[in-house]
C-alpha cells in the first residue's frame, strides 16, 4: 500500500520539482549520512537519493570532501529529469570549483 501511494504521487513531486529547476541549475544534498565506510561490504545508507530514484531524476555523487577517517565524503547534485546533460555540466562546474 505504501508503495502505490508514492508511485501514484511521483507526477505531483515531479511537477513540483519541475519549478525548482526553473530557478536552480541543480539541487545539492549530502550524498549520505556521513563519511563512507570503510571496506566494500557496505557503500552506505542510501536514503538521500531515495527521493530522486523514485521520480526518475538524474542524481551524481561527487566525493569532494574528506572525513574523520579519511574516507569520502561526498555530496549529491540532482538535475531536472530527462536533462542530464545539464546535470553534468553543473557537476563538472562544482567540481572544479572544489578544486578537484
Amino acid at each position: 500500500m505504501d508503495y502505490n501511494n508514492a508511485v501514484n504521487r511521483i507526477p505531483v513531486y515531479n511537477r513540483a520539482l519541475d519549478k525548482v529547476f526553473d530557478w536552480y541549475d541543480a539541487i545539492l544534498t549530502p550524498a549520505a549520512t556521513g563519511e563512507a565506510p570503510v571496506g566494500l561490504e557496505s557503500t552506505g545508507n542510501p536514503v538521500f537519493c531515495t527521493l530522486w530514484s523514485l521520480c526518475g531524476m538524474p542524481a551524481i555523487s561527487l566525493p569532494i570532501l574528506q572525513g574523520a577517517h579519511g574516507m569520502p565524503m561526498g555530496v549529491q547534485l540532482v538535475g531536472p529529469k530527462g536533462d542530464d546533460a545539464r546535470l553534468l555540466r553543473t557537476a563538472r562546474w562544482l567540481v572544479n570549483l572544489a578544486g578537484g
